[in-house]
C-alpha cells in the first residue's frame, strides 16, 4: 500500500507586540487605554485589580485575563507590595480563532482553572527564554526598560511558546468556569444567526467587495447593527472580517498556485497589483513576491 496522510494547509501569520514579564511597585496603576490587538494578561504574584467598561475585575495569583482588542481599561497593583505579570498583545489571522477568542469583551480565566492546563509548564519556558537573554551581550538597558534581542532559533521559541499558551486559552474558553464572570455578554442565537447571515454574504465572492449598507438592507436592519452584532460574534468588524479573509486568500494562492500577483490582485476585488501590494505589505509585514519565495510553491514540490 503506498499511502499520503497530508495534513491541511497553514498560511496564517502571527503578530506578537509588548511580550514582557513585569513587575510593578505598591500604589502602581495605568490610566484608561485599549489597543489594536488581543491581550493576555496573567498575574504571577500580588493582586492587581482592573476595571474593563467600567466593571472591576480582581486578579489573583495565577488568574489569567483576556481582552478583545478596542476594550477600554485600566489596571492598578492592589497589593501592599509589588505586583508582577506577564503579558502580551498579540494578532493572529485565522478567522475561526479570531471568532473565538473575540466573542465577548473579556474572559477571565480563574488560577484554578489555569492550573488544570499547561500554560503552568509553558509560562517558565518563556521565563528561561528570558533569563537566557538576560545574560546576552546584546541586551539592551534602559533605567526602565530591558529590550531583549532574540536569535532566529530564539525567535521561533518564541512565537511557538505564544502559540501553544493561545491553544491552551482556546480550550479553557470552552469550560463552564472560563464563561461565569461574561456570562451576560454571551451571544443570543438570534445574533449568531444574524452575524452567520452577514459573514455568508461577505464569503460569497471576494472579488465583490460587498457594501455593508446593501447587506443590512437586504436584512432589514441598520448598518450600525450589522457592524454592532458582527463585531460581538467575530471579535472584529465586517470590514475587517473581509480584509482578513482576502489575506488568507492571498496567502494561499501565493503559495499554492502559479498565478501572478496581478491575477491574484484582480481575484480578490483590488483596485489594482499597487494597492493589493501596498495593502499585503502593511498586513504581512513584507511583499506579495517576498511572501511567495519563503515557501515552495505546493505544485512544484516532488513527493517522493
Amino acid at each position: 500500500m503506498d499511502t499520503i496522510v497530508n495534513f491541511q494547509n497553514v498560511t496564517n501569520t502571527l503578530q506578537i507586540v509588548g511580550c514582557h514579564f513585569g513587575i510593578k511597585p505598591e500604589c502602581w496603576a495605568y490610566q484608561k487605554h485599549h489597543h489594536h490587538l488581543y491581550e493576555l494578561l496573567c498575574c504571577m504574584e500580588g493582586k492587581a485589580v482592573q476595571e474593563i467598561n467600567g466593571e472591576k475585575i480582581d486578579l489573583n495569583q495565577g488568574d489569567w485575563i483576556l481582552l478583545k482588542p478596542g476594550v477600554n481599561h485600566t489596571i492598578a497593583n492592589s497589593s501592599p507590595s509589588h505586583y508582577a505579570f506577564f503579558n502580551i498583545h498579540f494578532d493572529l489571522d485565522d478567522l475561526d480563532v479570531r471568532s473565538r477568542l473575540g466573542a465577548v469583551p473579556f474572559r477571565l480565566i480563574p488560577a484554578a482553572l489555569a492550573n488544570e492546563s499547561k500554560l503552568p509548564k509553558l509560562l517558565p519556558e518563556l521565563e528561561r527564554l528570558m533569563q537566557q537573554e538576560l545574560l546576552s551581550d546584546e541586551t539592551s538597558i534602559s533605567p526602565d526598560i530591558i529590550q531583549l534581542s532574540l536569535a532566529l532559533h530564539q525567535r521561533l521559541a518564541l512565537q511557538a511558546y505564544v502559540l501553544l499558551i493561545i491553544q491552551e486559552i482556546l480550550l479553557m474558553l470552552e469550560a463552564p468556569a472560563a464563561m461565569d464572570t461574561c456570562r451576560r455578554n454571551q451571544v443570543s442565537a438570534y445574533e449568531a444567526d444574524v452575524a452567520h447571515s452577514i459573514e455568508e454574504r461577505l464569503a460569497a465572492d471576494l472579488s465583490a467587495n460587498p457594501s455593508i449598507s446593501a447587506i443590512a438592507a437586504e436584512m432589514s436592519i441598520s448598518r450600525s447593527q450589522v457592524s454592532k452584532i458582527f463585531a460581538k460574534v467575530y471579535g472584529v468588524s465586517p470590514r475587517q472580517y473581509l480584509s482578513r479573509r482576502k489575506w488568507r486568500k492571498a496567502k494561499e494562492l501565493l503559495v499554492t498556485s502559479n498565478l501572478t500577483v496581478y491575477a491574484i490582485a484582480e481575484q480578490l476585488g483590488f483596485r489594482s497589483v499597487h494597492h493589493f501590494s501596498r495593502q499585503f505589505r502593511r498586513w504581512v509585514g513584507m511583499s506579495p513576491n517576498q511572501y511567495r519565495h519563503t515557501l515552495p510553491i505546493a505544485g512544484s514540490r516532488n513527493d517522493s
